[in-house]
């Protein structure tokens, strides 16, 4: 059986040949059955196609949900860790053991890299020598409402609308 993209360019062909004028009407009538056939072969292509994408679907579906599943697990044992070593942390402050040795592990209680503490609420309350500048974007969404709107942007945006395969 012939592949969907075969199918397509066999289609084209049998057009060409079928507006032809000096066809004889046995041959006109071959390529109409042949035209027929190929109709079918695609019929059946597009829908083992779309039965393929169903099943890609749903496992896209399943494998999400499983993603999301093993992110809250690991977030789980993330926080537990986390705790953990807070827990660990506070009991060696307490006793003043801050560096101890045991057969397996070392623990010590240091002091990090300092670092900075924001006190204001906005980035616009520290001033410009310390933001970091970044590329501008673009707000689509208020292109698309002012032209919807009747606003003139010619040579700036416009809107175009797309086609897209839709399987029921």
């Amino acid at each position: 059986m012939a592949s969907l993209y075969e199918l397509s360019g066999d289609y084209a062909k049998f057009s060409e040949l079928m507006e032809m004028e000096e066809l004889e009407p046995e041959m006109q009538e071959a390529l109409e059955e042949a035209l027929d056939n190929l109709g079918e072969d695609i019929e059946i292509k597009l829908e083992n196609y779309a039965k393929i994408i169903k099943n890609f679907e749903s496992d896209i579906e399943g494998l999400k949900t499983e993603e999301a599943r093993l992110a809250s697990k690991r977030k789980a044992k993330e926080n537990a860790i986390k705790n953990m070593k807070e827990r660990m942390t506070l009991a060696m402050q307490q006793t003043g053991k801050l560096d101890i040795k045991t057969p397996l592990f070392a623990f010590k209680v240091q002091k990090n890299t300092p670092s900075v503490v924001l006190d204001v609420r906005s980035v616009l309350d520290v001033p410009e020598k310390y933001r970091i500048p970044q590329e501008p974007k673009i707000d689509k969404k208020l292109l698309k409402a002012d032209i919807e709107a009747g606003e003139d942007l010619d040579g700036i945006a416009h809107i175009e609308r797309s086609e897209s395969l839709r399987i029921r």
